[in-house]
């Protein structure tokens, strides 16, 4: 498979998301994850509309009775601590940013979570530098499409003890696209430092070269379409404000968080469960 050919560095994924956060945090909200809506007539807020969405992670990675997981891509630490308030499971969350690592870890320290949930940096996905076997589950919440898909899989697959599963979202090319459409999301995820769009078929194959069983690929693109609607309004109603205090360089940034691709039904969204057989 050649799906890792146009996945970015990490230092290309840092620099975005470095430039990219502050003005996420005004258009969005703190919690960056994609949001779940029931339905259209959902008119829930982005913050607990991403909740639900952590919430259906949560309920995918059998950590009710605890285990030791790890949260790759961390940001903050929001998921993790709604995972941790859930369940008694021991959390270790990595980012390849050294002030989310900083913030995550002061919020722990808050929230008086720190004696098991803790925040590492690492910038390299392809080499985390934990003994193998080490997890019970690991974590890849929006962040796979900006990694190498099929090197990250298998080093996730390293740490995971036998019976271990991997829970992640992820991109997905959901229907067969308009060329122009195509062209469009190509160039969008290459603003956006994310790797090439998977159709089901080639996720599958994906899964089965990495060395993990596929347990569920769940199509939730329905539940997560209002994310871009939400995205385009925020940069709408804000536009005139980020511009005033960011200067006219935000505008190119502006401009990729406003893109009507987001709203292409094609452009789809998945919740993804493997398992380490041995």
């Amino acid at each position: 498979m050649t799906t890792d050919q146009a996945a970015p560095t990490s230092a290309e994924t840092a620099e975005f998301y470095d430039t990219i956060s502050l003005v996420l945090i005004e258009v969005w909200d703190e919690n960056f994850h994609q949001g779940y809506w029931h339905d259209e007539n959902d008119e829930s807020s982005n913050r607990v509309a991403a909740e639900r969405m952590t919430d259906l992670l949560i309920s995918k990675s059998g950590l009710e009775n605890g285990g030791r997981m790890l949260d790759v891509g961390c940001g903050i630490g929001l998921s993790a601590f709604q995972l941790a308030e859930a369940t008694p499971a021991e959390i270790v969350g990595v980012s390849n940013l050294q002030p989310q690592i900083d913030e995550a870890n002061r919020r722990a320290a808050a929230k008086g979570l720190a004696d098991r949930v803790r925040f590492e940096y690492n910038d390299d996905v392809l080499n985390l530098g934990y003994p193998d076997d080490s997890f019970d589950v690991v974590w890849v919440f929006d962040a796979l499409l900006h990694m190498p898909r099929l090197e990250t899989l298998r080093e996730l697959r390293r740490v995971l003890r036998p019976g271990g599963r991997v829970v992640w979202t992820d991109k997905l090319k959901n229907a067969e696209m308009d060329p122009e459409d195509e062209r469009a999301v190509r160039e969008f995820l290459r603003d956006m430092a994310a790797g090439p769009l998977l159709d089901e078929g080639e996720y599958r194959a994906l899964v089965a070269d990495s060395g993990l069983e596929l347990v569920e690929l769940l199509d939730i693109s329905e539940h997560t379409a209002k994310s871009s609607v939400r995205t385009i309004e925020g940069v709408n109603s804000k536009w005139d404000d980020l511009v005033a205090r960011y200067g006219t360089d935000i505008i190119p940034m502006l401009e990729i968080l406003r893109t009507p691709v987001g709203l292409i039904k094609e452009f789809g969204y998945l919740v993804a469960v493997a398992r380490k057989t041995a």
